[in-house]
């Protein structure tokens, strides 16, 4: 009995040879599978399209495995992570010093970074979180930059930042990026309370600082995601307190200030919380 199997089926099978990413592969296999008409005439097809799959899923397993051991962790102690990346030489560790605590080593010699350093910065109510990625750009060190919620790029000229995200792409890392270039001459004079403004802006965040009953503002702001809810906030605090809630007080620059909102008002950045639950 003929498979009488569609251009379609043909197209994609075409693909499939193609394609090198594995994980793209097993999604066009799978798609290859669902095109075959299901009768007689197609049952050994189908047999080895599945055994096909079955053996590349394994082997995708097994990567994911040997990728998991090889990555680095890092303590998250701060409401954003950052990863600074960039060629030797471009500044990582000046400015990874000027901005946090981190105990880092500068010299002439290029590749002086041998392992990711992290340090944390507190600005404007928030932790910001640092980590120096070594030049090397290892697998095991770009699982960092995975999970990071931003990457700052430093590159001296358009060459390094091409080549920089040359590197990125090809370890499929897609993350909002921000670029900045060090002043080796003096970086104590560089405007890095403006690099701190603009990781706020693209993290797409909030700062909400608490006011308890007949108490001062706390120092440390509720980092939120833009567009958050007083609802978000207090689930992110204490969700037991939506049980108990009668109203806030929103305390900001407008002609409203002390204004009473419920659960459903929209935070706006810098806004002073009063509870009353």
């Amino acid at each position: 009995m003929p498979a009488n199997l569609t251009s379609e089926w043909y197209e994609i099978e075409k693909e499939y040879r193609e394609e090198k990413d594995l994980k793209k592969k097993i999604e066009l296999l799978k798609r290859l599978i669902a095109a075959t008409p299901k009768h007689k005439g197609t049952e050994n097809l189908l047999a080895d399209l599945r055994r096909r799959l079955s053996k590349l899923e394994e082997l995708l397993e097994k990567r994911s495995k040997k990728l998991g051991a090889r990555q680095v962790t890092i303590k998250k102690e701060g409401d954003l992570l950052i990863s600074i990346v960039g060629l030797t030489k471009s500044g990582k560790s000046t400015l990874l010093k000027e901005l946090t605590n981190a105990n880092v080593d500068i010299s002439e010699q290029p590749y002086t970074t041998k392992n990711p350093v992290t340090g944390v910065c507190f600005y404007s109510g928030m932790l910001i979180q640092f980590v120096e990625i070594p030049s090397f750009f290892l697998p095991k060190d770009l699982s960092i930059v995975h999970i990071s919620d931003l990457i700052l790029i430093l590159a001296n000229n358009e060459k390094e930042r091409e080549d920089i995200e040359e590197i990125l792409e090809k370890n499929r890392i897609q993350k909002k990026k921000i670029y900045w270039k060090v002043d080796f001459r003096d970086s104590k004079k560089q405007d890095y309370k403006m690099l701190l403004e603009k990781i706020i802006r693209e993290a797409d965040i909030i700062r909400v600082f608490t006011k308890p009953l007949g108490k001062q503002i706390e120092k440390r702001a509720v980092v939120l995601k833009n567009g958050s809810t007083l609802r978000d906030m207090i689930e992110k605090i204490n969700s037991n307190w939506l049980k108990t809630f009668r109203f806030a007080r929103i305390f900001d620059n407008s002609r409203f200030s002390g204004r009473r909102v419920g659960l459903n008002y929209k935070l706006k950045d810098k806004d002073i919380v009063e509870l009353h639950v």
